[in-house]
């Protein structure tokens, strides 16, 4: 009966989860179920054709492949912590497994992703690298995303109107805060 019980919860979870998953094999889905992406355990990340998008490298960051640039940094406990983060606590963090699976939060403890325990340490930076838009040369927050401010954190006099890059460094513009 408890059995019973506990896999009806866990099965009626499973329905209504609408998150990106990495599973075992490494597979990334998107919260529709649709094939994004794929990450090994040494923290490869590819696109559906198989094409390398990012890496992690040895210093634990989230390196684009095509330009080089860091993107954020997963931390030896599965936490990812954004380049445009201020401060560790605006990155993601990694549960503890619940059945082999790690659930990828944010700072409001708002699910961003589902992650098999094999992959838990770069789960997160794969998530984030493939649900932005797969545009490396801009890594957008998806709380930037919307109307306001943004400006450079390096050089506060580049601003715009929308999310991009700087004009004089590259880096990501983030929305100023009012």
């Amino acid at each position: 009966m408890v059995f019973g019980l506990m896999l009806a919860i866990n099965i009626s979870h499973g329905q209504n989860y609408k998150a990106p998953k990495i599973d075992f094999s490494g597979k990334i889905t998107d919260k529709d179920g649709k094939h994004i992406g794929n990450v090994t355990t040494a923290g490869v990340i590819t696109d559906t054709m198989g094409m390398k998008v990012a890496y992690i490298n040895a210093e634990g960051m989230l390196i684009d492949e095509k330009t080089g640039k860091k993107l954020g940094k997963a931390e030896k406990n599965g936490n990812f912590i954004p380049v445009f983060a201020e401060t560790p606590d605006k990155g993601w963090s990694v549960s503890t497994p619940l059945n082999g699976i790690c659930m990828v939060k944010d700072k409001d403890g708002n699910i961003k992703a589902e992650v098999h325990e094999n992959y838990k340490q770069f789960g997160a930076c794969a998530v984030h690298c493939l649900t932005n838009h797969m545009n490396h040369d801009q890594v957008i927050d998806d709380k930037n995303v919307g109307s306001g401010t943004y400006a450079c954190p390096m050089h506060p006099d580049v601003t715009s109107g929308k999310p991009g890059k700087c004009s004089k460094c590259g880096m990501a513009l983030v929305k100023k805060e009012k």
